[in-house]
């Protein structure tokens, strides 16, 4: 799909592909995936962006879970408020990593959506 030829205004380039766009859902799914995947003071220029999930890293599966819906629910909105959270689930899975489930509904259409995290 050709720029130009859009329908939306909400879009952006997809992460790691020549050429291709996402958008609307998936455009803000992958702001989540932004937020979520960088630390916070690490970009250049925007020392806001991201979150401190590394503080969740070492600490009691509760106290971690408390960290992280505390993160979340404060930066995805104040990062991207096109999204709503509706859900944070957190748990082990089977290799012993530590699973965020962050669902999450578009403000502009209403859909929803639940990505899995691993920290």
């Amino acid at each position: 799909m050709e720029i130009i030829n859009l329908k939306t205004k909400h879009w952006q380039r997809k992460l790691n592909t020549v050429g291709e766009i996402v958008t609307d859902i998936e455009d803000i799914e992958q702001s989540i995936d932004t937020i979520f995947y960088t630390q916070k003071g690490s970009v250049p220029f925007l020392l806001n962006l991201g979150t401190d999930i590394i503080d969740a890293i070492g600490q009691s599966p509760e106290k971690a879970k408390q960290i992280i819906t505390t993160i979340l629910t404060k930066e995805i909105p104040l990062q991207e408020p096109r999204a709503e959270i509706v859900e944070i689930t957190t748990n082990y899975d089977y290799n012993g990593k530590f699973e965020v489930g962050v669902k999450f509904k578009s403000k502009l259409t209403g859909e929803e959506r639940t990505k899995t995290y691993y920290v």
